[in-house]
Formats: C-alpha cells, sequence, structure tokens
C-alpha cells in the first residue's frame, strides 16, 4: 500500500500546521459558509494590518515574493545541519486560482554541497478570492495533500513535493515544489498543440500507474481531504452555483458545441449526477480530478508528466480516464485511437495492481464519464468578472468542443438512460 512509503506505520502525517483530519466530507450549508466567509474576510484584514515576514514552517506566506531566505532555509534546510539559504530571486509570476512563482535559490557552501534544490516553483492562496474559492470548494487541501502522503510513494512523471501546508482557520495555502520547467525543460500544453499516440499513451501509462498503486488503498478512507465525485457534486450545488455560470459559458461557447447537444440542457444536468454518483461506486483509487491535457507537460527528455494536483477525489479510474482522453486529443484521432487506448490502459492498471477490468465494462464506465469535464469547462468559460481567471478564453473553447464531441460520439446520454 502506498502508505507505507510515507514514513508513518500507524496514521498519516499531519499536513503542515493548520490541517484538519475532522474534516467533514458532506456538503456543508450555506449558514457555515456564510460564517466561514466572515471568518475568513476578518482574518484576512487581521493579517493585513499585523502583516510580518514569514520565519518558520508553522507561518504561511502571503504570495510568493513574501519567501525569503529565511523562511525558505527553515522549510528545506531542516534535515542539513549548517545549511542555510542566502538568497532568493522570483522569476515571473501569475495569477489565477492560485499566485504562482519559480524561485532561484542560493545556498551557503553546506547548502551547496547537500544537493538540496536550486529551482522552485511555488503557489499561494494569496489573495480572499482565491481563499474563498479553494477554501469552499474544498479544495484548498487537496495540494498539500497530494505532496505530503501521496506523491512520495508514486514513482510517476510529477513534480516532486518539498513543504505544502493549509491553514484551516484562514484558507491560507502554500506549496513548494520542483521547478519541472527548469529541472526537467518541460514544457505545457496549449491551443495548437497536438499530442501524438505515443505521448497519450504514456500519460495513460502513468495514470494507471497512481491508479493501479492506490487501488482500493486503506489510506484513501485516512486521507480526509478526499471527496467522491458524488461528494463533489453535492458541494458544487450547495456553494458554487454551477448552473448559473454553465449557462454563461454555453452562451460564449456556443459556436463549438454541436445544436443537438445545446438543446438537451434539462438532460445534461440530470445526466451529470447520474455520472457523478457512478464514479463513486466500485472499487476507488486515488484520482487527479482534474486531467485534462493543459495539466499536462512533456519533459526535454520526451517523457509525458502530470501536475496541478490540487482537486484529488476518490472513485472510479474511469472519471479521471475520460477527462483526459477528452480533452487530450484531437476529435479525429480519439475517435480512430480510442477503442485500442482503452485495452492499451487497462492492460497497464492491471499490471500496476488494479483490479483487471472487462473491456466492456471498462467502455461503458468511459461512456458515462465525459459529462463532469464538460460542465467543469462549461464553468471556466463562463467564470464572472469577480472569480480569478482559471484558464485561458481559447483553451477553454478547445476543450468544450472536445468534449462535446466525445458525448456526442460516446452516446453519453443513452448510456446514463437519458
Amino acid at each position: 500500500m502506498i502508505g507505507r512509503t510515507t514514513g508513518s506505520s500507524s496514521e498519516p502525517t499531519r499536513l503542515g500546521q493548520g490541517y484538519d483530519r475532522r474534516m467533514s466530507r458532506s456538503a456543508p450549508s450555506k449558514r457555515w459558509a456564510l460564517r466561514r466567509l466572515g471568518q475568513v474576510i476578518a482574518a484576512d484584514a487581521h493579517e493585513r494590518f499585523r502583516r510580518r515576514p514569514p520565519t518558520g514552517p508553522g507561518a504561511i506566506p502571503r504570495s510568493p515574493r513574501d519567501i525569503g531566505p529565511e523562511w525558505l532555509t527553515a522549510v528545506l534546510g531542516r534535515d542539513v545541519a549548517g545549511a542555510r539559504v542566502t538568497s532568493v530571486r522570483t522569476i515571473g509570476g501569475s495569477v489565477g486560482t492560485t499566485t504562482r512563482a519559480r524561485l532561484e535559490i542560493a545556498y551557503n557552501e553546506v547548502g551547496e554541497g547537500a544537493g538540496l534544490p536550486t529551482r522552485l516553483f511555488v503557489k499561494c492562496t494569496s489573495t480572499l478570492a482565491q481563499r474563498v474559492m479553494l477554501g469552499l470548494g474544498g479544495y484548498v487541501e487537496g495540494e498539500p495533500g497530494f505532496y505530503t502522503h501521496v506523491r512520495p510513494g508514486l514513482d510517476i512523471e510529477a513534480p516532486h513535493g518539498y513543504f505544502a501546508s493549509a491553514d484551516a482557520r484562514t484558507w491560507r495555502s502554500v506549496v513548494v515544489m520542483e521547478d519541472v520547467a527548469a529541472t526537467h525543460r518541460a514544457t505545457f500544453w496549449h491551443p495548437g498543440t497536438k499530442v501524438t499516440r505515443d505521448q497519450i499513451e504514456d500519460l495513460l501509462a502513468t495514470a494507471a500507474l497512481w491508479h493501479g498503486a492506490l487501488w482500493e488503498d486503506l489510506w484513501l478512507a485516512q486521507w480526509r481531504w478526499l471527496r467522491t465525485p458524488a461528494e463533489h457534486m453535492a458541494l458544487i450545488d450547495a456553494l458554487i452555483g454551477l448552473a448559473d455560470r454553465t449557462r454563461a459559458g454555453s452562451a460564449r461557447a456556443r459556436h463549438v458545441i454541436p445544436p443537438a447537444l445545446s438543446r438537451r440542457r434539462t438532460d445534461l444536468f440530470a445526466a451529470l449526477r447520474r455520472s457523478m454518483a457512478l464514479a463513486s461506486e466500485g472499487p476507488r483509487t486515488y484520482l487527479h480530478g482534474d486531467l485534462h491535457i493543459a495539466n499536462g507537460y512533456v519533459t526535454g527528455a520526451g517523457a509525458m508528466g502530470v501536475c496541478d494536483w490540487q482537486t484529488g477525489l476518490q472513485g472510479s479510474w474511469a472519471f479521471d480516464y475520460a477527462y483526459l482522453l477528452a480533452t487530450a486529443l484531437e476529435v479525429e484521432d480519439r475517435r480512430a485511437w480510442e477503442h485500442d487506448l482503452l485495452d492499451f490502459y487497462l492492460e497497464r492498471l492491471a499490471a500496476a495492481g488494479g483490479q483487471r477490468v472487462p473491456r466492456g465494462k471498462g467502455w461503458e464506465a468511459y461512456r458515462r464519464s465525459t459529462l463532469y469535464p464538460y460542465f467543469a469547462w462549461l464553468y471556466t468559460v463562463g467564470r464572472s468578472r469577480l472569480q480569478p481567471s482559471f484558464q485561458p478564453a481559447a483553451t477553454g473553447l478547445v476543450m468544450v468542443q472536445r468534449i462535446s464531441a466525445a458525448i456526442e460520439d460516446l452516446g453519453t446520454l443513452a448510456a446514463l438512460g437519458f
């Protein structure tokens, strides 16, 4: 089991300073959400008034630019006596669901000889909007949980994590990880990038590896930040107002959505809930939860990797599989390869420790799992001006076009009884 590789024999290590294992997986009430929103706003105002630079791992930086030598020495040099960070240089940056930047690190002589990382990628929940969205949505613990508990036991192409923490009171979080753009010469997908047959097989083999390694793992129950797709759907219904923003997304993406699909809006919503319920039944594994191709990268050596592990879930392998296939491939390539690719993935899944899924059952699971990506990207395209920018508009339109074609080709609605 993966838990045996994380350094604990009895229970998971606590996640940073503020992680609360008692967190409920059920959808919170609107009253609770409003109360928590008030608490986070008050905490934000208090921190702004008493702003101090972070000095130890118990203090979570407000933004990547607040990360200095003293804090990084505390979180990177803990296991190397005498190692000290002497300078931190911020390279670039962007603001979306989190505030991100690359860091270039220099050490004293002890640190230089200890093999400590010199290029880092950092993500913080800097703005109030980020903390509210990720906190209410249940995402703020996702990436800290992955890098603290899951990543150390997986031999996959994904960034290594060096420190991660989330505070349950303020919903402030930080993740310090490997900068694969520097260490692996990684480049990331963008509209216009064609994914080859070899590349999609590489990504599917990677997904099969972590799905198989964590197949029905007992630690899934211990990792309290992991909801099932059905629980995730209940949270969306309760707090995020999915229907409102997807309506705006449908209007903005209408020129790439097949007209017959647009006319079945009521059926699509009902089928989505059925799909999420089915993805929560049967054997469960660790799900990336947001496995679209824009969260993939290719290294300088040609290997395909996966990043952005913020939306961790637990449920059916098909949830990740359908999301990746529907977004990664141009429509004609998906149509030509999808039967062979399913055989490829299922073989790799069984070899990695997962159940041997019969092909017919696997095909039906795939057919039933394309609706969440469709609505997720409609929501992204339809975001309001008050929400963080999740992805560029051009990326969203490519995703909606590919996923909607997959829904029609696979007869997803019929597979779900609609």
